[in-house]
C-alpha cells in the first residue's frame, strides 16, 4: 500500500492521480473520508457517477463487507474517531498508554485491511494509493500488521500553503456538501504546516520505507518524481508507462477517487506550473510570519 502524507494545499491529488497511472497501482483518493463522502452522503467518485451507482465502490463493498448496507458505519466511525485522530499520536506510538486502545486499533486497522484488499481484487491491481495525508492514519495502517506500507510524504513551501489556505476558492457540484473550501489563518496554516510535517518526517526516520516529493519539483520535473516513487514500490521498468505526461501536462486515464482536490473531476490535461502566487500577492507581514514560524524545519526540505 502506497500512503501520499502530507500537509492540504500541497498538490497532493495531483501526485495521487499521477501514481494511479503506473502499472498495478490503483488511486482511490482519500479514503479516510470514504465512510462520510461515499456511504453516508453519496458524493461523486471521480469517474462522475455519484457513489452508488459507481460499479467500483458497489464492488468493493460487496467483496470487502458483503455490501456497503452491511456495514455498521457508527461504529466504524467510532473507532476512526478513537485511533485516527492527532490527539490519539501518542497512543500509536505505544498503544498500551490507554487502555482499550490496542484493541480499537486493531479492529479498525481488519476494517481497513478488507476495504485495501477489496480494491485489489476488484481492480486487479497489485498497489493500493491512498491519499488521506493525515499523520494519523498513516500510523495506523504502520501498526497493521498485514499492510505492507510505503509512504510518500509530499511538501510544499510554507508561505505558497499558507497563501493557499487564505484564498476563496469554490468547489465543484458533488464534490462535498460545501459550496467552497475552508480557510484557514496564516497562524493555523503555519502550526498546522511543522506539526504535520513533523509527524510524517517522523514515520518515515522510524524505518517505514519513503521517498519525499516536494511539490515545485513534481511540477517541473513530473517523469523524474515519479520514477523516484515507482522505485519505492518496485516498478522495474516505468519508462514505458509515463505517456500520460504530455507537454499539455498530465493526462491520467479513468479513475475512482472517493474524495480529494477539484481536479480529479478536470476533463481534459491537467496544466503542470509552479503556482507561486503568494511571491507577490502575499502580504509581506504574514510571509515574515510564515518564514519564522516554520525555521528551521522547512530549511530541512530545502525551502530557504
Amino acid at each position: 500500500m502506497l500512503y501520499v502524507g502530507g500537509m492540504p494545499r500541497s498538490g497532493s491529488t495531483l501526485i495521487d492521480l499521477a501514481l494511479g497511472q503506473l502499472p498495478g497501482h490503483v488511486a482511490v483518493g482519500e479514503l479516510f473520508y470514504l465512510w462520510t463522502a461515499g456511504v453516508q452522503r453519496n458524493l461523486k467518485c471521480g469517474c462522475g457517477q455519484t457513489f452508488t451507482e459507481c460499479t467500483f465502490w458497489r464492488d468493493v463493498g460487496a467483496k470487502a463487507y458483503g455490501g456497503w448496507a452491511a456495514v455498521d458505519v457508527p461504529e466504524v466511525l467510532r473507532l476512526r474517531a478513537a485511533v485516527d485522530e492527532t490527539k490519539s499520536m501518542p497512543f500509536l506510538l505505544m498503544p498500551s498508554l490507554k487502555p482499550g486502545f490496542a484493541d480499537d486499533l486493531a479492529r479498525y486497522g481488519e476494517i481497513l485491511t478488507k476495504l485495501y484488499r477489496a480494491i485489489l481484487e476488484v481492480s486487479g491491481g497489485d498497489i493500493v494509493v491512498d491519499s488521506s495525508k493525515r499523520p494519523s492514519l498513516a500510523y495506523v495502517l504502520a501498526n497493521t500488521a498485514e499492510v505492507d506500507l510505503r509512504l510518500v510524504h509530499v511538501v510544499r513551501d510554507p508561505r505558497g500553503v499558507a497563501y493557499s489556505w487564505t484564498k476563496t476558492v469554490p468547489l465543484p457540484e458533488g464534490n462535498t456538501t460545501k459550496t467552497h473550501m475552508p480557510k484557514w489563518s496564516p497562524a493555523k496554516s503555519a502550526r498546522r504546516w511543522v506539526t504535520v510535517n513533523g509527524m510524517i518526517g517522523r514515520l518515515a526516520r522510524r524505518g517505514v520505507p519513503h521517498v519525499t516529493v516536494r511539490y515545485e519539483d513534481f511540477v517541473r520535473d513530473p517523469r523524474r518524481e515519479v520514477q523516484r516513487v515507482a522505485e519505492l514500490t518496485g516498478v522495474a521498468d516505468v519508462a514505458g508507462a509515463l505517456d500520460f505526461i504530455t507537454d499539455e501536462g498530465l493526462a491520467p486515464t479513468a479513475h475512482h477517487t472517493v474524495q480529494g482536490g477539484r481536479i480529479r473531476f478536470q476533463e481534459g490535461p491537467i496544466k503542470l506550473r509552479v503556482d507561486e502566487a503568494w511571491r507577490t500577492q502575499m502580504p509581506a507581514a504574514q510571509m515574515r510570519f510564515v518564514s519564522a514560524a516554520t525555521w528551521p524545519l522547512r530549511t530541512r526540505y530545502d525551502y530557504r
